[in-house]
């Protein structure tokens, strides 16, 4: 390969450790905003907030789009060797500029964000413990897995971009069109929810080629897979909880009653038989 299309993965992974102070700093202040600031805005709306989420959705769907595109292309060569060449051997995955750089801006994008639920909360919301945990959570691995997770990134990164470009997609065109929650929000939530899985299926294949004592290029250890399993089991439950046949049916019913109430007013204002004799 030529000079110029290398990536000097080191020099990157030094980087992020001297920068991991700060990014730690970031990830405290932001648990510390998340529990005090909702006393303080709860009820207020800040001016012109619209348009910011609204671009600050689009901005983050066409990072998630272009940080894909650019590694989808090493995802799908990897499977040279099937699974275990996928899951087990870096490859070009550190050292191609293209994979190298959007990597990189992979592991850097889960503290920028942690803007998502600052944003929520200056809009007056209510934030989900769930949602703050995730981010705090996945922040932190994100900032201390980048030189020791190896081949596994490419599936981690690839899962999360593709299924936050939906969710952040969705956002923005809710934020513009939609105006209201619609049943595509049960379909985003099933996209995110099926990262867990995909993951923790790929720990455990790789903790069979280990077995197996084949080489394998990646920081495979027993917490990843608590964290996984841990947030797999808690959005199980938060989608139920959600979306499940109940919450649905009151949704229906819902619908269903405005409807009625229309045409209700429709049939009082239109002329009846009488009246046009």
């Amino acid at each position: 390969m030529a000079g110029g299309l290398e990536y000097e993965a080191q020099s990157s992974k030094e980087w992020m450790r001297q920068q991991r102070p700060l990014f730690m700093f970031l990830i405290v202040a932001y648990t510390l905003f998340v529990i005090n600031a909702p006393r303080f805005q709860k009820g207020r709306k800040c001016r012109g907030l619209p348009t910011i989420i609204f671009c600050w959705n689009t901005f983050n769907a066409l990072a998630d789009a272009f940080l894909l595109l650019g590694l989808l292309p090493d995802f799908v060569s990897s499977f040279q060797n099937g699974f275990y060449s996928s899951l087990c051997l870096n490859g070009e995955l550190y050292k191609n500029s293209r994979t190298g750089k959007a990597l990189f801006t992979f592991h850097i994008s889960k503290i920028w964000e942690l803007f998502d639920t600052i944003l929520v909360i200056l809009d007056g919301r209510e934030v989900d413990t769930l949602h703050v945990t995730h981010h705090i959570a996945i922040s932190v691995l994100m900032v201390y897995s980048y030189q020791y997770v190896g081949a596994m990134a490419r599936w981690i990164a690839v899962t999360n971009l593709a299924a936050h470009f939906a969710l952040y997609s969705y956002l923005a065109a809710q934020s513009c069109v939609w105006k209201r929650r619609t049943r595509s929000a049960c379909v985003i939530s099933g996209i995110q929810l099926a990262q867990f899985p995909i993951c923790l299926l790929s720990l455990l294949k790789i903790r069979q080629f280990l077995n197996a004592k084949k080489k394998c290029e990646t920081g495979y250890n027993g917490p990843t897979i608590i964290i996984y399993a841990t947030f797999f089991i808690l959005f199980i439950q938060f989608y139920i909880k959600k979306y499940g046949r109940r919450n649905s049916n009151k949704e229906v019913l819902r619908g269903n009653s405005m409807n009625f109430r229309l045409f209700t007013e429709l049939r009082r204002k239109w002329p009846s038989k009488d009246n046009l004799t």
